[in-house]
């Protein structure tokens, strides 16, 4: 485990220049590895901006040489699928999803839900969003356990251009109607959530871990770390 600072940082993403990001993380008091982590999101960032297959092929290159996962590396991956999902890349965009484990649940619950609807595979985006209520609020008075209005608006429009999508269009209003009910919505869209300020602190180091996402999950590691995962506020 890299060694951990006292002090918090909030890294705030699209609000400088790109050479002044760069500079930002080399001036920063963090581990080396934290810097290369903070880098390669700041270019996941960019490349999401630019929406070129090139430059999704350059963010993936980058996930595939993540040494572990973290906040930082998970937000990475979350740029990343959003670049696959805007170029409808679905072959990339499940590639990269996993490694989105440590974003708060609402960035990696939405994604997943758009992802899905717009490969019309409704039975399994429904379930996603059916999932959202299962979550457990661990942080209160944040939107971590959220899903995005926008995810709701492009799962609904699919389902409406489906043929014989009645019973999954019932389904989904009732869905609709009790994330309502119990607050698990945000109008933030998906630019917001990927996009708002990542907040580094002691818990936001990288776990030298070479284990593939799903075995990496079943941890000692990586329990004991997502209880202090900085979730955005």
């Amino acid at each position: 485990m890299i060694p951990a600072r006292k002090s918090a940082l909030t890294v705030v993403f699209g609000k400088m220049k790109v050479a002044d990001q760069l500079n930002l993380v080399k001036n920063m008091n963090v581990d080396r590895e934290t810097k290369d982590a903070l880098r390669q999101c700041f270019i996941a960032s960019m490349n999401y901006q630019s929406t070129s297959k090139e430059n999704l092929e350059k963010s993936k290159t980058l996930i595939r040489k993540t040494n572990g996962i973290c906040e930082i590396s998970s937000r990475s991956a979350a740029f990343t699928a959003g670049s696959a999902l805007k170029l409808k890349r679905w072959k990339d965009f499940d590639e990269v999803l996993p490694f989105t484990i440590c974003c708060p649940p609402v960035i990696q619950n939405s994604l997943k839900i758009m992802g899905l609807a717009q490969q019309l595979k409704f039975d399994e985006a429904l379930n996603e969003l059916e999932n959202v209520l299962m979550l457990e609020e661990i942080v209160f008075g944040t939107e971590n356990y959220c899903v995005s209005d926008q995810a709701l608006d492009i799962l609904c429009d699919e389902i409406k251009k489906a043929e014989d999508s009645i019973e999954k269009m019932k389904r989904f209003r009732n869905l609709q109607r009790i994330v309502t009910k119990y607050n698990r919505r945000t109008t933030k869209t998906i630019d917001d959530l990927l996009f708002s300020p990542l907040r580094i602190n002691s818990s936001s180091t990288i776990s030298q871990s070479s284990s593939l996402p799903s075995e990496f999950l079943n941890s000692q590691k990586f329990q004991d770390f997502v209880k202090d995962i900085p979730y955005q506020k």
